[in-house]
């Protein structure tokens, strides 16, 4: 049914791009229209009827084609170091190689939007790139930010596409460090750029080479200089007997990231006729904040500067000298984690290895369609107590079930409780997986790949381990379900029931379920036994010598679950990934985001996707989620301001415990974490036990009482905005910041919150109040209140707001003593003290870049935004306590209030340079 449906929906598509052409407007009625109307004549040319079913499917496809939105692209870039304009009229249209690229992404379903966005931000930059025909030397640098799984291999093939088209002849992308990803790019290229299969295997002998992706549509002359084999990587052996000829064609070459490699590359190339060196090259470099970057020391002389005379690292160097081996080059690095590429010194250079690879003629932010399934939408984020995540996230107790332990060596042996067993989360995980492959069969996706991912250890001997415990649970699990075994059928049908059911129905109504389709038990039961025996049990790890291969499993799709480590942290693609089972701890923001695998989309099966991990990581990854999207704004707001690629990265939060990346990589920046100045800190963990409950209560209490005679008192004030409404609770003004102060340093705080912590925000506080120009010296302190359990704070009656413990929607048990939520902050509360003027300003800010990324408008200003507009008047802080009602929250029995804190800080110019990582550009302006 489903590749009758997409037959039908391809067609559908061409006649409405043509409407929408005309200037119709594209809705659910007329993709119904045009269906019914054309699937009568496809039926008829094809022979074969088209049943009511796939009749719906065509129309849901469309559905998701023609609604997705997806914003521009975002652009940094430097006026007075970049070319000349030159990709402009007929040469800015999409040539022989795009034209073919766009056509099969629209074959492959891509949304009209996406697809439109792609060949508009390949435009941009390739603009900021030279004209290939222009003779001279000239060099260029720039980078991509794009999500994790976001799309980012389509916009680079889509760059190669366009720079051949320009002229470009020699094409070099620097694929990842493993032979299985250089291979994954490889057959990325054959479909998205080549358009044959370059597997030396696939072709017979005296025969043409098979096309496929982009060669279906037209063929056009390409050499590839590497192959889709899992040696297929450059050989200068294999070279040496090749033609290249790159006067008039383009030559790929997708080459593993390995200092041995890029050598002998190296090697090959300076031994090329002089005329082939002049040829214009471009060098994509895929996770580019990976091994690309130097992490070494390279020395500074008395006068400030770099000392020449210095060897950079080895993958760092070889990139360096082969670029300096062309005449005309440009250097584009791709990564979803740039953090590293940005700290790069703009100064730094080398005698023999030329400029460092810093971007210094543009940064592009790419833009994810509205349905990306990413960090924010899986986590939520700490700014928004209406946004906490989707219901996917299942935490486990790694600590109590003790079978990898967070910290271990290769001769790790798992056991659970003594047995060679895995633990009961990961029979959970397992069984999830079971019932999403089945339930995807139910929904006519059959021979759709499924993958689930298990990320435990770094040590590949602790794989072979895993592995094997893994494949002995599912085996036997398949036997039973094969047999009809009525025990494990109604464990599984428990699962679906009070799990998928109300998950789906969550999820459903969400731009992530645009096209889902509702299926039944019976209709899960019906597939699960056939489902389930296709799965098979993998490694991937540095020592597999295999591909995951996904194509040979085309027709009937191919069902897997992969234990790994590294491998599949960094660009391993695991096709229709579902449920990830994830205990790796990671401290920096880059690593945690690239083991992520589980963004990116899951369009019609978003609802049956599972994640199993630690309450740390649940925590950490909202955190990081915030930070993303804080970055993402501050992008949007420079790019708006024309800055420049060397003002980029002046704001990048830091954490109590997570590293934003490796240290060796940021020797060039100045890191301090003693301001918190434009951050709001959000309590999220509280204490369970009643003894420390009624003493943070009764220290509210002590507090409250002292601002009655010392502040400005409003009660139930009006909030700003002309659609605001009043707020619950009351608000005081001119509040004395050694109060506040004070008060934090008073309250008793876990160690696990990692948002707040009171003395540390106190020792802020008090620095500022000490400044020549004092700050934070007039605060606004909001008490809010809710419609739950009435409780006496400060000897008034007032009635709790509503916090569940966040864990409680899984059901899974609380951690004893820790009472956890995912944000207690209402998105509206944190605007309390601005004026209907700033809010505005503020709301329109917002709105600019929500548009940006095709995101409707909304009434409520974002807290960067909030805070940005605040730091006009950096004397102004905001303090919002919730009384949290104690039945709700699950604690210890108590009649007190579980007290949860806001603390929302001003912009601040005096406290800027305390707060953020610095780039090299940005010091000498402090300076």
């Amino acid at each position: 049914m489903a590749d009758v449906a997409e037959a039908v929906a391809l067609r559908a598509r061409k006649i409405l791009q043509m409407q929408k052409e005309a200037g119709k407007q594209i809705d659910l009625e007329a993709i119904k229209k045009v269906v019914e109307l054309d699937v009568t004549v496809f039926s008829m040319a094809m022979g074969l009827t088209v049943d009511a079913d796939t009749v719906d499917e065509a129309i849901r496809l469309l559905w998701t084609m023609f609604i997705t939105e997806q914003g521009p692209a975002l652009i940094l870039k430097d006026p007075d170091s970049r070319p000349a304009p030159w990709y402009v009229g007929e040469r800015r249209q999409p040539g022989p190689f795009m034209q073919r690229y766009l056509s099969k992404l629209e074959e492959d379903g891509w949304p009209e939007e996406s697809c439109k966005e792609l060949q508009n931000s390949t435009a941009r930059i390739v603009e900021l790139l030279d004209d290939p025909q222009r003779p001279g030397s000239w060099d260029w640098r720039g980078l991509v930010v794009g999500d994790v799984q976001s799309g980012k291999t389509a916009s680079y093939a889509g760059l190669a596409n366009r720079a051949a088209d320009a002229g470009y002849r020699i094409i070099i992308v620097l694929a990842g460090m493993h032979k299985i990803l250089r291979l994954q790019t490889q057959k990325r290229f054959d479909l998205d750029f080549i358009g044959y299969n370059t597997n030396p295997k696939s072709r017979r002998a005296n025969q043409p080479m098979q096309n496929i992706g982009v060669g279906t549509f037209k063929q056009l002359l390409v050499d590839s200089m590497t192959m889709a084999d899992l040696n297929g990587d450059f050989n200068q052996r294999v070279a040496d007997q090749t033609s290249f000829s790159p006067d008039n064609k383009p030559c790929l070459f997708i080459v593993k990231k390995n200092a041995s490699v890029l050598k002998n590359l190296n090697n090959w190339v300076a031994r090329l006729p002089s005329q082939a060196r002049s040829s214009p090259l471009l060098v994509i470099d895929d996770e580019a904040d990976q091994a690309s970057v130097d992490t070494g020391d390279q020395p500074l002389l008395e006068d400030g500067t770099f000392n020449e005379d210095y060897d950079p690292k080895s993958v760092n160097g070889e990139i360096r000298k082969l670029l300096l081996k062309f005449e005309r080059r440009a250097y584009v690095g791709y990564t979803a984690t740039p953090f590293a590429n940005i700290f790069i010194h703009d100064e730094r250079s080398a005698a023999d290895y030329g400029p460092d690879l810093f971007p210094s003629t543009f940064i592009v932010s790419l833009t994810p369609p509205d349905d990306y399934f990413g960090p924010a939408a899986v986590f939520g984020t700490n700014d928004d107590y209406d946004n906490p995540g989707l219901p996917l996230v299942r935490p486990l107790d790694q600590t109590g079930e003790n079978w990898i332990a967070e910290k271990h060596d290769k001769t790790l042996k798992p056991r659970f409780k003594g047995e060679d067993v895995i633990p009961p989360s990961l029979e959970q995980a397992i069984d999830a997986f079971l019932l999403t492959c089945a339930a995807r069969s139910a929904r006519g996706q059959e021979t759709e790949h499924n993958s689930m991912l298990v990320h435990v250890s770094r040590f590949v001997d602790v794989h072979t381990e895993v592995h094997r415990q893994v494949e002995q649970y599912l085996i036997q699990t398949q036997a039973l379900i094969s047999n009809g075994d009525q025990s494990t059928l109604q464990r599984l049908k428990d699962v679906w029931d009070n799990d998928y059911l109300a998950t789906t129905q969550a999820i459903e109504p969400t731009k992530y379920g645009r096209n889902t389709i509702p299926v039944t038990w019976d209709q899960v039961r019906a597939k699960i036994a056939n489902s389930s025996d296709k799965i098979r049990v993998i490694t991937a790890n540095g020592k597999t010598k295999a591909d995951i291969d996904y194509d040979a499993y085309k027709k009937t799709g191919f069902s897997v679950i992969a234990v790994g480590g590294d491998k599949l942290s960094r660009g391993l693609t695991l096709e229709g990934l579902s449920v990830s089972y994830f205990l790796r701890i990671s401290r920096q923001y880059d690593s945690l985001l690239q083991m992520g695998r589980w963004f990116g989309y899951r369009r019609g099966f978003a609802d049956l996707c599972r994640l199993y991990t630690t309450p740390d990581m649940e925590d950490w990854f909202r955190y990081v989620a915030t930070s993303q999207m804080e970055l993402r704004e501050l992008f949007f707001e420079m790019a708006s301001t024309n800055a420049t690629p060397k003002q980029f990265g002046i704001k990048v939060n830091v954490h109590n415990i997570l590293g934003i990346t490796a240290s060796n990589k940021l020797r060039h920046a100045e890191l301090h974490q003693s301001s918190y100045a434009g951050e709001g800190k959000v309590q999220t963990v509280m204490f369970r036990d009643r003894h420390t409950i009624e003493r943070n209560a009764d220290i509210t209490d002590d507090f409250i009482r002292s601002l009655d005679s010392d502040a400005v008192r409003v009660d139930n004030p009006p909030r700003p905005g002309s659609k605001g409404g009043n707020a619950q609770g009351t608000v005081w003004k001119k509040v004395a910041g050694r109060n506040v102060a004070e008060y934090l340093v008073n309250l008793n705080f876990p160690p696990e919150s990692l948002q707040i912590n009171g003395n540390k925000l106190a020792a802020y506080i008090n620095e500022l109040l000490g400044m020549p120009t004092p700050e934070l010296t007039d605060w606004t302190v909001f008490l809010a209140t809710g419609t739950k359990m009435q409780v006496n704070i400060a000897g008034e009656l007032r009635n709790c707001v509503e916090r569940k413990p966040r864990l409680s929607r899984s059901g899974k048990p609380l951690p004893d003593d820790r009472f956890i939520i995912g944000t207690t902050l209402s998105p509206l509360d944190q605007a309390i003290d601005l004026s209907d003027a700033e809010f505005t300003d503020a709301l329109i800010s917002t709105n600019k870049e929500r548009r940006s990324r095709s995101k409707n408008e909304g009434l409520v200003p974002s807290g960067e935004f909030i805070r940005k507009v605040r730091g006009a008047r950096p004397q102004n802080g905001l303090l919002i306590i919730y009384p949290i009602d104690p039945e709700l929250a699950e604690v210890e029995n108590t009649d007190r209030p579980v007290i949860s804190v806001v603390v929302s800080f001003p912009d601040s110019n005096s406290a800027d340079k305390r707060i953020y990582l610095i780039n090299s550009v940005a010091q000498r302006e402090e300076s």
